[in-house]
């Protein structure tokens, strides 16, 4: 798949104490499951929106996810005034059905079916109601009590009922209020939530999971496909392995193919690399899904065919190519995204959205991504390291972590030349490189050709005010290196201020995070991977005496967080400045935030009282 920064929670307002007309509201969401005695599971949703200015009006275009292996029925859609007096009642020939289109292709296989019922009078509502019956799924419910994450949901309620024999496990957050009870041999189970408030979006917050109410209801057996057992993840992935059986074989004339490449090569490790050449250079990531939810793979002769396919189509197809010249590999299932990407260990079950190939050898274990024609092999890019992941290997799966990216491996490097003439005109020089997310996202770039998309991002990665951008160039871009070596050259307006008799460059450029200050800080803060940038400046002032320049102290400041530290010196008419900021990777519980910040401030206010003076 094409990896993308994983979206989270975007937009959040406090619930209470706020009149009833100044948002769009979800006045009631409810959830219906009932799981008969042959074990069939029936959904039943009941939605009620209300919509209170022009402005909210989107709240009317319902949008009811299923997909093709359940059998989906609309019940109604009522166009209200918000005492509950009908104004108009959808007809069946207004809704329509598509596909939903999405990065995330390792686990959907999605219909959309939608309508609007929009009206011109506010406030007004819409009620609405569909069933979702299906006889083979993963899990009785994974359920939030917020159907949009940018509107408040005034009350929600998720309710299960099933016989009282069924085998189930739960997971659930503490702050829904729950009930159980058994009636006529049966067991019901029942979370409701009220006017809950939700935090605000915050930089480096926690996973979208870890701060919303999140109910989970898994079966101990199922069917899905194959039959299964949720007792543990080896028996997970042992379902896992029988849904995809069989799926790891090549054409004959893929094989014969293969043959080839990798004749005259002794080392496993020169094999894998030379499949791995192979795989980028004739196949292309596109999303496609099928059967069973989104789950199994296409097979690998597919790919031999069509030279695409999705996440796990193309894992399938790099792990048939191992295959067949004698290497084990094991699909790796995961879930990527540049935010905290946490696993519950101990609830076994499907909590994932990518697959990678993990091929173990004696001295080493080699980690293929396979969506990316870009990235260099057995690279372990920032969407999925420092993770749990299912190596699925029969009885044999387990849980493992992926190697952690550390400071070095995403460290920035930017050197600057600066020429400074008298008629204030300043011609620039970087020399810059890259890694970790920028990185990629150059690869990327270059791999597709987008020009000015490059070229954006190049004069983003400058961190130059108003700089015209002449040439720039990569130096020795390796198929295999995990950073990009950028060269720019450019002019600009003059970076001289004039304050009084003195003339001012402020040099430092290297911009920290943004964070809330501690009053307004509500979350604890997650940095999922390190931050590490250091910039050397040179500044060459045109017939100046080295009299008269000006520079600030060294300093250097330490934590347990991360470091800082300038170092200024000067030679003639030259000034070399050199910046340095590592954030390390740390959950920092909000109850420490303070001395977070004031780390971060302490950097802060250095660098607005550091500056060049010229007399």
């Amino acid at each position: 798949m094409r990896l993308k920064v994983l979206r989270y929670l975007i937009i959040f307002w406090f619930i209470t104490g706020l009149p009833q007309t100044s948002f769009g509201q979800v006045i009631n969401n409810q959830t219906k499951i009932y799981i008969s005695k042959n074990g069939k599971k029936t959904t039943k949703k009941t939605i009620l929106v209300q919509v209170n200015n022009k402005e909210e009006n989107w709240l009317s275009h319902i949008e009811m996810r299923h997909n093709p292996q359940q059998e989906f029925s609309f019940n109604y859609a009522y166009l209200t005034d918000v005492e509950g007096e009908r104004i108009k009642k959808l007809k069946k020939k207004e809704l329509t059905t598509r596909n939903e289109l999405s990065y995330q292709a390792f686990y959907q296989d999605d219909l959309i079916t939608e309508f609007d019922l929009y009206w011109n009078q506010y406030p007004y509502r819409v009620e609405y109601s569909y069933t979702i019956e299906e006889e083979e799924f993963l899990y009785l419910a994974w359920w939030t009590p917020f159907l949009y994450s940018n509107v408040p949901t005034l009350k929600s309620s998720l309710e299960i009922n099933l016989p009282a024999n069924f085998g189930f496990q739960v997971e659930s957050s503490k702050n829904t209020e729950f009930h159980e009870s058994e009636f006529d041999n049966r067991k019901i189970l029942s979370w409701k939530s009220s006017a809950l408030k939700i935090p605000k979006e915050e930089i480096y917050s926690p996973a979208r999971e870890k701060i919303i109410p999140i109910v989970r209801v898994i079966p101990h057996h199922f069917k899905y496909g194959v039959e299964g057992i949720s007792s543990s993840w080896s028996s997970f992935g042992n379902w896992l392995d029988k849904l995809n059986d069989g799926l790891d074989e090549l054409t004959f004339s893929e094989e014969r193919k293969i043959t080839k490449i990798i004749d005259g090569v002794s080392s496993k490790k020169e094999v894998i690399k030379k499949l791995y050449y192979h795989m980028q250079d004739h196949t292309k990531y596109i999303n496609v899904a099928i059967d069973v939810g989104g789950l199994k793979s296409y097979p690998a002769s597919y790919v031999c065919e069509n030279k695409y396919g999705d996440c796990k189509a193309l894992t399938t197809y790099m792990k048939a190519m191992l295959k067949s010249v004698g290497i084990k590999s094991l699909n790796t299932i995961i879930k990527a995204g540049s935010s905290e990407a946490e696993i519950n260990t101990n609830f076994p079950s499907q909590q994932f959205n990518h697959v990678i190939l993990m091929v173990p050898l004696k001295k080493d274990t080699i980690w293929l991504e396979n969506t990316s024609n870009a990235l260099p092999f057995n690279y372990m890019g920032t969407l999925t390291q420092n993770r749990y992941a299912l190596a699925v290997d029969g009885e044999k799966s387990r849980l493992i972590k992926t190697p952690k990216l550390l400071p070095p491996d995403v460290l920035r490097e930017r050197n600057y030349n600066i020429q400074l003439s008298k008629n204030s005109e300043t011609k620039m020089e970087l020399d810059l490189k890259v890694r970790g997310e920028e990185f990629e996202t150059l690869r990327y770039l270059i791999s597709e050709k987008e020009e000015k998309l490059l070229d954006k991002e190049i004069l983003k990665l400058t961190g130059a005010r108003n700089i015209q951008i002449r040439d720039w160039s990569t130096v020795d871009l390796e198929r295999d290196s995990s950073f990009v070596h950028i060269k720019t050259f450019g002019k600009s307006a003059s970076v001289i201020r004039e304050i009084g008799s003195y003339k001012v460059i402020n040099p430092l450029r290297i911009k920290l995070p943004d964070f809330e200050k501690p009053s307004k800080r509500e979350l604890d803060v997650v940095i999922n991977l390190p931050v590490n940038r250091s910039d050397k400046s040179l500044y060459a002032f045109e017939l100046l005496e080295a009299e008269r320049i000006q520079i600030p102290e060294d300093i250097s400041i330490e934590s347990k967080y991360g470091l800082y530290n300038t170092h200024y010196s000067k030679e003639k008419n030259k000034v070399l400045v050199e910046e340095n900021f590592t954030l390390l990777s740390s959950k920092i519980p909000v109850e420490e935030y303070g001395d977070f910040y004031r780390f971060l401030q302490s950097i802060v206010n250095h660098k607005k009282n550091s500056a060049i003076l010229i007399k």
